[in-house]
């Protein structure tokens, strides 16, 4: 019994072996997860057989009821009535059960329905002696009476609903108690009067809140219209207008935000616009002065015609930001037109009828400035022109300088004999002819490098014949034997560049001829020192080994006397490397004999 109600006792064994999720524990006992489920579904179990077992006795009791009376002289509706009550009541027993909104409102409108008939049986049998059975009815009447009433009794909708399903159930006991006496009669049309008519004419409570939201919608509706005055810009608060009329009669507090919704919009749209009609005065006036100023209807008129076709749309926002747009327009024309068109006279008398490259530079910045004024853009053509005759002065600046410098080489040239002069010529003739086109920077470029080459020609010139005046000089530092025989044969070459007037190849080949002769004696002095040093420490040395008794014939002696000599024959020819050689061996052999003493 435990286990069939999900519980177990607790037993030393793991979860492990036990498939089931982590249960409840309570002391000793275990409650499994699913376990109140398990009690909802055997409780609903339980319920579930007793109502069947009630809807069947239901059906056997109707079942008996219509079989008894078939040989019976009764009137079909003590008959046939009984056996429907029994088999609705039957059906009517799940809802019951289930008791869900569907089913109470079944079993509601079933009350409805049966109590009045129940009330009527029950006064047709009243003088009949069975008190009990009539009583019976009666309070059975009662009972489903304030079922219904219970059920059916929220709101005015509901009532409504019971009141009709109510009358539905009178209408079906008329033929019940039709043919009795005035009495049963008269009792069923108390009770008709009383449960039946006051909820069919019942109301809600807002008939205060109707008649003011119609005040208030009326009042709306003059006022939007009042406001509207003839355009189309008011399609949202008669939208809203519309739908309180259609919500407001069954909400009217829905209704009533409706309509003050509507009437802020309204109001809004009221304002905008005459904000808008503000910018759109505004914006015409400075048009219109725009208009004055340039002599002709231009942009800013056409975005305010734009503007317009946009407000006759409905679209203030977009025409609003047109008119601001045509506004900002004319007054930018209006304050730079005549400045920029004094600014374009004054670039062109600037200008004139000069020529050249630069100038023409500054005629194309014009044309561009007229182009702007053609495109009403005047802020942008002074932008440009302003700066033309500021710039014409530097140009004009430039040309001085440019044929001084032409001047200047000019008479450098005059003077200078030389067989480069025709190149110098040809070179003056083309900065001439750029001075003519107006290219100063190209004149100025050519004429100061003819003054260069010139003057770096003269000085070579200068220097080239300084040196040779001290030839004697430099052929004394010039060393004998082969290494002297190149230096030789270069000072010879530069001689010939003087002798034909190649000045500046001669002053570069003497220069470079001059710095290699002062390295050479740099290593020259060098190499002498070191020759000196060791000679003199050979004669040092060659006393001790004499006192020691190693005579001249000792080899290593003679080796150190050769290396010396060679050594000293090698730096009188120049031949540096090959005497810093012979040093180094007279070192090493020396070092030998130094060891012996």
């Amino acid at each position: 019994m435990v286990q069939e109600l999900g519980i177990i006792l607790s037993l030393p064994c793991t979860w492990d072996r036990i498939h089931i999720d982590p249960p409840f524990i309570f002391g000793h006992m275990v409650m499994l997860p699913d376990y109140p489920s398990r009690v909802v579904a055997k409780h609903r179990t339980r319920v579930d057989r007793v109502s069947l077992l009630f809807q069947i006795i239901l059906i056997s009791l109707g079942a008996w009821w219509l079989f008894s009376s078939f040989g019976s002289e009764s009137s079909p509706l003590y008959r046939y009535v009984p056996v429907l009550i029994l088999f609705s009541s039957a059906l009517l027993l799940q809802d019951i059960v289930e008791f869900g909104p569907t089913e109470r409102m079944r079993i509601s409108t079933a009350c409805c329905i049966a109590w009045p008939l129940l009330l009527a049986v029950a006064a047709v049998n009243r003088d009949e002696g069975n008190m009990a059975a009539v009583l019976t009815l009666a309070l059975i009447s009662a009972i489903l009476y304030y079922t219904s009433r219970s059920m059916l009794g929220y709101d005015v909708k509901t009532r409504r609903w019971r009141g009709m399903m109510t009358t539905i159930g009178f209408t079906l006991a008329i033929p019940i108690v039709l043919g009795s006496n005035p009495a049963s009669l008269l009792i069923m049309t108390i009770a008709a009067s009383f449960t039946t008519i006051p909820i069919l004419f019942t109301k809600d409570g807002l008939e205060e809140e109707r008649q003011d939201f119609s005040e208030q919608l009326k009042d709306a509706e003059r006022h939007i219209l009042g406001l509207q005055s003839g355009n189309t810009l008011m399609q949202q608060p008669n939208s809203l207008l519309k739908m309180a009329r259609e919500q407001g009669w069954k909400n009217p507090e829905r209704g009533t935000e409706l309509i003050s919704e509507a009437k802020r919009e309204a109001t809004r749209i009221a304002s905008f616009v005459s904000d808008v009609e503000e910018i759109r005065e505004q914006s015409e006036i400075s048009v219109n002065k725009a208009e004055k100023v340039t002599g002709f209807p231009g942009r800013p008129r056409k975005i305010f015609e734009d503007a317009l076709t946009e407000l006759e749309n409905g679209s203030l926002r977009a025409s609003e930001s047109r008119f601001r747009e045509a506004k900002s327009e004319a007054e930018m024309i209006e304050s730079n037109w005549q400045n920029a068109i004094e600014a374009i006279d004054e670039a062109e008398k600037s200008i004139s009828d000069a020529q050249g490259h630069l100038v023409q530079g500054l005629r194309s910045t014009l044309n561009e400035a007229k182009k702007a004024m053609e495109d009403e853009n005047p802020q942008y053509a002074l932008a440009i022109v302003s700066e033309i005759p500021s710039q014409m002065d530097d140009v004009e600046g430039l040309m001085l300088r440019a044929r001084k410098s032409l001047e200047e080489a000019k008479s450098e040239a005059s003077s200078y004999d030389s067989d480069s002069i025709g190149d110098l010529n040809k070179r003056l003739e083309d900065a001439n002819e750029a001075l003519d086109s107006g290219n100063a920077s190209l004149a100025i470029g050519l004429s100061e490098g003819v003054t260069r080459s010139i003057r770096k020609e003269s000085e070579a010139k200068t220097t080239v014949q300084r040196s040779l005046r001290q030839v004697k000089s430099i052929e004394d530092r010039i060393p004998a034997g082969d290494s002297g025989s190149e230096w030789s044969r270069r000072l010879d070459e530069a001689k010939l560049s003087a002798d034909a007037g190649k000045w500046i190849e001669a002053a570069e080949s003497l220069s470079v001829l001059a710095e290699e002769l002062d390295d050479f004696h740099s290593r020259v002095e060098e190499a002498r020192e070191m020759l000196e040093f060791l000679d003199g420490d050979w004669r040092k040395l060659r006393k001790r080994l004499e006192s020691s008794g190693y005579g001249a014939d000792n080899k290593d002696r003679i080796s150190t006397e050769g290396y010396l000599a060679a050594a000293e024959r090698a730096l009188s020819e120049g031949q540096i490397d090959d005497c810093l050689e012979s040093l180094g061996e007279a070192d090493s052999s020396m070092e030998v004999l130094r060891r012996l003493v």
